[in-house]
């Protein structure tokens, strides 16, 4: 049980983190100027990051005029965060632009513009282009600053305690129900995630500009987003309601409550009560919890 609270928290936060995904992906590109006689495609490379999964494009044309269906970019193998893809030759002549959404719609992160792209010489007489990406080396560390430690001073006699008594023996019950809400908690986060990425995808799917396999991609991802929505909802109930069936499992058989005006107990008269009730919303779902401790 306290490995699976575990799991549920680890997938708590990673739905968290990616519900505060809002910025573009970021392009570092050096752009390619000219290419050799003969040759038959142009290779345009590009380091790419972001939060998020996304799917970068190169967008070219062969001169002034409409650009031709973009080129979906793929990962280089052994070089972290590189894409690359071989832009097609013909003629003298290819301008081009790099362009990157992420899979909630943030962006476009570009290198190069629509209306000022990158310009190729690919009539042979302008030599060879040059390294996709040059890699600098990191400034190296300022040195450190003497710190003078503070005066130590002795530790103050530890305070007398008194052993307490067992607070009930209800840990399962706290660890389920705690679960349970968190669980609950990152359900309404990702299901908050997949409303935004539909809609950014709806809005990419009518623009036909963009390739079939990044929408493909995007879509794949969407319903990955739904799913774990969906899972982390079903499974915040289950624990819920487990936490719920625990409460008055693990309480005492029998409790004490004072009559009014008496200072009496009564036995067998409890004085806790909880009531949990669970419903499907859009984008997620929602829990309510009431009781009388």
């Amino acid at each position: 049980m306290r490995a699976f609270a575990a799991a549920a928290f680890a997938l708590l936060l990673a739905s968290a983190a990616r519900a505060d995904d809002t910025a573009a992906p970021v392009i570092e590109h050096k752009p390619v100027t000219s290419a050799e006689r003969g040759a038959k495609f142009v290779q345009v490379f590009a380091r790419i990051t972001d939060q998020s999964k996304f799917f970068p494009q190169v967008f070219y044309r062969y001169g002034p005029g409409e650009y031709l269906k973009p080129i979906d970019m793929k990962r280089l193998q052994g070089q972290k965060d590189v894409w690359g893809a071989n832009v097609p030759v013909k003629g003298d002549l290819i301008e081009y632009y790099i362009e990157a959404y992420d899979e909630y719609g943030n962006g476009p992160g570009r290198a190069g513009d629509p209306d000022k792209p990158f310009r190729i010489d690919t009539s042979g007489e302008g030599g060879v282009a040059p390294p996709p990406v040059a890699k600098t080396q990191p400034a190296p560390a300022p040195p450190a600053e003497a710190v003078t430690p503070p005066p130590v001073r002795p530790l103050p006699p530890p305070a007398e305690t008194t052993a307490r008594a067992p607070s009930g023996g209800r840990t399962w019950t706290w660890i389920a129900g705690g679960a349970g809400v968190g669980l609950l908690t990152g359900g309404l986060l990702a299901g908050v995630a997949f409303k935004k990425a539909d809609d950014a995808y709806q809005k990419r799917l009518s623009d036909p500009q963009n390739g079939a396999v990044s929408l493909q991609q995007q879509y794949d991802a969407n319903k990955s987003l739904g799913t774990t929505a969906t899972i982390l909802s079903i499974a915040g109930v289950v624990l819920v309601g487990t936490g719920v069936a625990l409460w008055f499992y693990e309480s005492p058989r029998e409790s004490a409550k004072p009559d009014r005006g008496s200072g009496i107990y009564g036995k067998g008269e409890s004085e806790h009560g909880v009531a949990v009730a669970a419903a499907p919303v859009d984008g997620g779902g929602a829990i309510a919890v009431a009781g009388k401790f």
